[in-house]
């Protein structure tokens, strides 16, 4: 299971979301296994229902399948640690790529239209 903490704005409670995997879309909604939309994002706000967060991380370890504009899905990853604000996702201070293209994060060669975080596979054992 994958959790996800937001960070709400003005110092609120922070907020678990929990799935198996979750979808980072083009429509920059995130969407878990059901396909609902969890959260929404725009202006530097990920949008949670009436609640608003400037970020969420992910503490344990996940994959991350993209795909930019065109071309073939790819997998990075394991990263023990994902952070995902101001339009980017971020491995503690390392950039790793960019959902929501913004004047903050300056000129950019390639922007992610879709990233599903991913669980990695447990390793079968032989006996």
């Amino acid at each position: 299971m994958i959790t996800l903490t937001f960070h709400p704005e003005r110092g609120a409670t922070t907020i678990l979301v929990r799935g198996t995997y979750f979808r980072i879309c083009a429509d920059q909604t995130l969407r878990g296994p059901d396909n609902d939309i969890a959260a929404s994002y725009s202006d530097y706000i990920w949008r949670l229902a009436l609640r608003e967060c400037r970020a969420f991380e992910c503490d344990s370890p996940v994959y991350l399948r993209v795909r930019g504009r065109e071309g073939p899905f790819h997998s990075i990853g394991p990263y023990e640690f994902l952070r995902v604000k101001e339009g980017a996702i971020f491995t503690h201070d390392m950039r790793l790529g960019v959902h929501a293209p913004n004047e903050r994060l300056g000129r950019l060669l390639e922007v992610w239209h879709e990233i599903v975080l991913l669980r990695p596979n447990p390793v079968s054992v032989r006996r």
